[in-house]
């Protein structure tokens, strides 16, 4: 295994090598072979890979523009019919193409384009590919290594490029920092942007998408949280809820979405409520809701007031098994009162 997974993870310490092995699962016991530990870091985790992959419809055909180590690529091509993958790193791609053919994967066409909105060679070959959708994981750092931030700053340059883009496949997938402004990614994609899709495992915000078409209606922020898809609802009396961790919430999602309908049938680790009453946030509320709920923790969802601070506004005790959630719901401040799923009155 001489220049493979095997030797990256030697030079290493034990928790370093933990991660690696942890990050692809699938590829356990197979030669990978990395060019440099740099690809092995920076590309994405299986999970995340697979999530990406469950937005494009079987038997598809998906061209990705920034193939580095081929992860995504790899996740794409168990569900598409074919797979365009590009790497402008002669020596990563010919890494990867010698990787997927160790994996299996074989409806995959190769190539070394730099993809520049100036040059022409690549959209020809991207055009008779004819693909239905196209992913593209731009760098975030400039020549000189500095990190960036504004698309059209990162290369290549998602605003010039999406023109053209959407002239070859009627869907872009662009994957952007976990830190990017949500409103801000919303404006300068406005006309194209479907939705945005905030990628998270074990609480922790990995990625987000944006899909892109030609003739979109923004439909808003999808929350997708260790594989499993929670969009925003109303909070009508019985809904059963999920609570995005911390980490996610602080993502850039907007207050209006911190309380999530749980779908049917899911398992999960999270904790989930059921709502026994949708209030308003009024003076005349909140100077009987202690009589009739004389327990219960509070917690403040964006709003400019901190959960003690509401909890004695309300003169509500501490403990017990009630939650009093304060959020934003369509526009306006709610009191949500609710108990854990499975719990009685």
């Amino acid at each position: 295994m001489s220049g493979g997974f095997a030797d990256i993870l030697e030079t290493l310490g034990r928790k370093e090598r933990g991660k690696l092995e942890s990050k692809i699962p699938a590829w356990a016991g197979v030669e990978i072979k990395v060019p440099s530990s740099l690809n092995f870091q920076q590309c994405s985790g299986q999970s995340a890979a697979l999530y990406k992959a469950s937005l494009v419809r079987e038997g598809c055909r998906v061209a990705d523009l920034t193939g580095g180590l081929g992860v995504d690529s790899w996740a794409f091509s168990s569900r598409a019919a074919a797979l365009w993958y590009n790497e402008r790193d002669e020596a990563l791609r010919s890494a990867v193409e010698g990787n997927f053919a160790r994996l299996g994967v074989n409806n995959v066409v190769f190539n070394s384009f730099d993809i520049d909105p100036a040059s022409g060679g690549w959209r020809e070959a991207l055009r008779a590919f004819g693909p239905d959708v196209v992913y593209l994981d731009p760098a975030r750092r400039s020549a000189e290594g500095r990190k960036v931030f504004l698309l059209e700053e990162c290369s290549p340059d998602v605003l010039s490029l999406m023109p053209m883009l959407l002239d070859i496949a009627p869907r872009v997938i662009v994957k952007v920092s976990p830190m990017a402004d949500l409103t801000m990614l919303a404006r300068r994609l406005s006309g194209v942007l479907e939705a945005l899709h905030v990628v998270g495992a074990e609480g922790e915000c990995k990625e987000i998408l944006c899909i892109c078409s030609g003739s979109a209606a923004y439909s808003g922020v999808v929350l997708a949280e260790d594989g499993f898809v929670y969009a925003p609802v109303d909070a009508e009396p019985g809904r059963l809820l999920f609570v995005p961790s911390a980490a996610m919430t602080k993502s850039g999602l907007g207050p209006g979405v911190c309380l999530i309908e749980y779908t049917e049938g899911l398992m999960h680790f999270g904790k989930y409520w059921q709502v026994l009453e949708n209030l308003p946030f009024a003076s005349s509320v909140m100077k009987t809701l202690a009589r009739r709920y004389p327990q219960g923790d509070v917690s403040s969802k964006g709003l400019p007031i901190g959960s003690e601070d509401l909890r004695k506004k309300l003169k509500v005790k501490p403990g017990g098994a009630l939650q009093i959630f304060a959020c934003i719901l369509e526009g306006e401040r709610r009191l949500l009162v609710c108990k854990p799923l499975g719990s009685g009155n």
